[in-house]
């Protein structure tokens, strides 16, 4: 009974901890993937030129 309690109390830290570090992410300023894929949802690349862009950014 001891260990399960000692595994959600260590669950609930670690979800904690992973949770807080997207959302850091998420509230700063857009990736250059994020801007790509704007650009193509806005219809000023193709899908070619999205492709090759996204390769590049992701090498």
């Amino acid at each position: 009974m001891m260990l399960l309690f000692w595994l959600v109390i260590g669950f609930g830290i670690y979800y904690l901890f992973t949770n807080r570090d997207e959302e850091i992410r998420s509230e700063g300023q857009p990736t250059a993937e994020d801007k790509l894929k704007e650009r193509f949802v806005n219809g000023d690349l193709d899908t070619e030129t999205y492709q090759r862009m996204l390769k590049t950014l992701r090498e």
